[in-house]
């Protein structure tokens, strides 16, 4: 996936909000873009293992949709995964920042935790999974050293209690592989360059492959894309239908325009010597 995010960016000179971006620009924004979404993803397959395999869920399903999330990409263990599940709780930092600067109020009763505890949860099980490598992000994100050195306990309790509940349902040799459908809806035309992106990647059928190989679903579900009129994720559990809308990866790429790579400033026409002239004695 990494490598065909990188020729998707390298491809994405006609999206208007790219143009005048450097190559490694256009790659670092559509990575961000990509990882984001990607969790979200696998968040909502945290729900369709909750619900397909009716695993127990000891709090809130919310958290442990999130939890299984961010294991699964530690669990795949390459430098992508881990520097996208990284971005992702970056992105959960600039939702919080910005929803401070434009006045929005906490939902304290959301059955989601707030944007930063979303953003801690992740980075706490990155640092937990291996203190030495990620102690420099967890720094720069200013986690206590205190609370650095508990993140250990709660990953290996927290890996070892999914492992527990998904172990009568791993693949083995032999085992028939559950059908995954992948639906890419219309961008209607908002959203035309966002859906080809994603089209190009092969977003939905990499993990669709990844989720069919690894376990024994009971029944076939779909994975969708599609314009809602809205950002969101879903999961229908009746129609067995993942919902990923456009305008969430759309406001992924709105965020980081924002906050980390603003669009380029147009240089004004140098002004001809003769005008300038004309202007300085005015």
């Amino acid at each position: 996936m990494q490598e065909r995010i990188e020729a998707a960016a390298k491809a994405a000179l006609n999206i208007p909000r790219l143009r005048g971006l450097t190559e490694q620009q256009r790659i670092a924004r559509v990575e961000f873009v990509a990882g984001n979404t990607l969790v979200l993803l696998l968040h909502e397959l945290g729900h369709v293992l909750i619900s397909e395999m009716r695993l127990p869920v000891l709090g809130r399903e919310e958290d442990a949709a999130d939890t299984y999330a961010a294991l699964r990409m530690l669990m795949i263990g390459t430098s992508f995964s881990q520097h996208e599940l990284a971005q992702a709780a970056h992105g959960w930092f600039l939702y919080d920042r910005r929803d401070q600067e434009t006045g929005e109020k906490p939902l304290y009763y959301d059955e989601h935790n707030l944007s930063q505890q979303r953003a801690y949860q992740i980075l706490c099980l990155m640092v937990g999974s291996d203190p030495d490598k990620f102690k420099s992000l967890a720094d720069q994100m200013k986690m206590p050293e205190s609370r650095q050195l508990t993140c250990k306990r709660d990953f290996t309790k927290t890996q070892q209690g999914w492992e527990a509940v998904l172990k009568p349902w791993m693949r083995e040799p032999g085992d028939a592989e559950t059908r995954i459908d992948v639906v890419y809806g219309d961008g209607k035309g908002m959203y035309d360059g966002v859906a080809n992106m994603f089209r190009s990647i092969r977003f939905l059928e990499t993990v669709a492959a990844n989720s069919a190989a690894r376990y024994k679903w009971p029944h076939p579900f779909t994975l969708k894309m599609e314009s809602c009129g809205h950002p969101g994720t879903d999961y229908e559990d009746e129609a067995r239908v993942v919902t990923i809308c456009y305008e969430t990866p759309f406001d992924f790429a709105e965020l980081y325009r924002a906050y980390v790579q603003p669009p380029p400033v147009a240089r004004a026409a140098p002004i001809p010597q003769a005008s300038a002239q004309k202007r300085k004695a005015k």
